[in-house]
């Protein structure tokens, strides 16, 4: 059970990735973290945009562009401190 539940969300997230710019530009980033709600927001678009947010796990989120949802805006992680730390997601290396 918990290895289907583990494939499950590799596939999501693998799905989501297709979507993510194929090179990020640093100038572009904005962060936020609010450590009352232990939430990491980054957006790849200088600001903060409207956003259409889809979940990818129990923790992150992915946004996309509301005119254009083949365009993510961001990336939403909360409680962020236990995401970082968490054992139980699928763990790739660096290539």
């Amino acid at each position: 059970m918990a290895m289907r539940a583990v494939e499950q969300v590799e596939r999501v997230w693998q799905s989501v990735q297709a979507y993510f710019p194929k090179s990020i530009e640093p100038s572009k980033l904005w962060g936020h973290y609010n450590p009352t709600a232990d939430s990491l927001t980054i957006y790849f678009t200088s600001s903060p945009v409207p956003s259409i947010w889809a979940d990818v796990d129990a923790s992150a989120c992915v946004g996309f562009a509301p005119d254009d949802e083949s365009i993510v805006t961001g990336v939403m992680i909360e409680h962020f401190r236990h995401w970082l730390l968490a054992t139980d997601r699928p763990r790739t290396t660096a290539a």
